[in-house]
Parts: C-alpha cells; sequence; structure tokens
C-alpha cells in the first residue's frame, strides 16, 4: 500500500515539475589549408600547412556559453635562403567560455601547440603544455616548455636557421 502513494507521490511531482531548459550544441567541423611568411634576421621563413578540427559551441537556452575545440596542424616552415625546413605539428584542445554574444572570453588551451623535429638535432622547436588566457585576453597561467609564447614568430626562425 506505501508503495502506491509513493509512486503517486513521485509520479505527481514529475507531472507538476517545471520542464528543465535543455542545453545544446552546435558542432562545426573544418579543415583549411594555410600558408605565410615572415622576415626572419638575414632570410625569410616561408610556411604551408593545413589544419583540421571539430569546435562544438554549448547553448543553454538559446544563449552561447561554452566552447570546446579539438584542433590538428601540420605545416611545412622553409628557410628560402637554405632551404633547410621543418614539419610543425599541431594537436591541442581549446576549452573556454563564451560571451553571450558569442565570443571565447577566458579560455585553457592544452596538448602540443607547435612541435618540430630534425633528423640528427631532435626537438627544434618545442611549445606544448597549457596555457590559461584570462578575459583580458593576458595569458593567467602557463605550464611546459612555450618557445612560441617566449620567443613569438622568432622561434620558428630559429627552428630552421
Amino acid at each position: 500500500m506505501r508503495a502506491h502513494h509513493l509512486t503517486a507521490a513521485l509520479a505527481a511531482s514529475l507531472v507538476l515539475a517545471a520542464p528543465a531548459a535543455a542545453d545544446t550544441r552546435e558542432v562545426i567541423r573544418f579543415a583549411d589549408p594555410f600558408d605565410g611568411s615572415a622576415q626572419c634576421d638575414g632570410f625569410v621563413n616561408a610556411w604551408e600547412g593545413h589544419d583540421r578540427g571539430t569546435i562544438i559551441n554549448f547553448f543553454r537556452d538559446g544563449v552561447p556559453y561554452r566552447q570546446v575545440g579539438h584542433i590538428h596542424a601540420i605545416e611545412t616552415d622553409v628557410n628560402l635562403s637554405t632551404g633547410k625546413s621543418v614539419v610543425v605539428r599541431t594537436n591541442i584542445t581549446v576549452v573556454g567560455d563564451l560571451t553571450p554574444e558569442g565570443d571565447l572570453a577566458a579560455h585553457s588551451v592544452s596538448g602540443q601547440f607547435n612541435i618540430g623535429t630534425l633528423p640528427g638535432q631532435g626537438i627544434v622547436i618545442h611549445d606544448a603544455g597549457l596555457a590559461r588566457i584570462d578575459e583580458e585576453g593576458l595569458v593567467a597561467v602557463l605550464h611546459g616548455i612555450h618557445d612560441v609564447f617566449d620567443e613569438g614568430e622568432g622561434a620558428f626562425c630559429q627552428a630552421v636557421s
């Protein structure tokens, strides 16, 4: 008898409860070629590559609040004076908060930002670990080895010099 009363009360509470707002998500897949060049000390570094990945935007009641991205890229950087080249690989995850307008606010990036090796030399560009970026776009936390954060474009120039 008690089971019937509890079951009826539970059923009534489920019927009378307000429906919870369902989260929705938007999945974006991309694959893009890219290229460019930069002036280094005495030579031009030219690069060409391809990236691919998935970005998932999460919405609550139609308002964006979170983004998760998985990005993979491979590029070849070439010293146009000597022909020396290095293949640079990227495998990162980006997790961040979105503003109601859909802009990326505070976020973290983790994984292999840029890793390049050369036979006989080993790693010539090394940027891996975790970076947390605050709402102002400034690096709040940096863990790991980050040649590019430390040296900027110079890290790529050094890799092919």
